[in-house]
């Protein structure tokens, strides 16, 4: 009797631990459902490409998002020239080299707007679908930037 008790407990415990791992298991997006963007660097050397689906902007807003992150200089090297980036004033060069980033945002198309952060050598583009999302996504940029100004003031 007790037996059957302690197996009924353990199969329990084993499909509780199962279900857990199968909802906090990271989701891999097909790549057919990958933006465009995702697809054209996927498999270029120097840069680590990610997609991610429904990144959350704000309380009611996600947003489909590539992450492009350089991992060596011929990397950044091509994002900064694909992505046409101006090169930054001396005061700006200075901040990065004492580890503080001010993230820059450009429109890139109707439906793509994107964020540059020089200091992780990355590029974000989010993939909006109107101009409320864009606006949105453009104040969580704003929003953070004033935040980490506040945590590292300028010299």
């Amino acid at each position: 009797m007790k037996r059957s008790w302690l197996i009924t407990i353990l199969v329990c415990l084993l499909l509780l631990g199962g279900g857990t791992v199968v909802i906090l298991m990271p989701q891999v997006v097909p790549y057919s459902q990958c933006s465009d963007v995702y697809k054209q660097y996927a498999d270029v050397d120097g840069i680590d490409a990610t997609f991610i689906k429904d990144y959350k902007v704000n309380d009611t807003l996600a947003v489909n998002v590539t992450l492009l992150q350089a991992t060596d200089s011929a990397g950044w090297a091509r994002l900064q020239e694909d992505f046409i980036l101006q090169p930054l004033s001396p005061d700006y060069m200075a901040m990065i080299e004492q580890g503080k980033d001010l993230v820059s945002i450009k429109k890139i198309s109707e439906t793509e707007e994107a964020a540059f952060s020089r200091l992780k050598r990355s590029v974000s583009i989010f993939h909006v679908r109107n101009r409320e999302e864009r606006r949105a996504v453009r104040y969580h940029h704003f929003d953070n930037n004033v935040k980490n100004s506040k945590n590292n003031p300028q010299p």
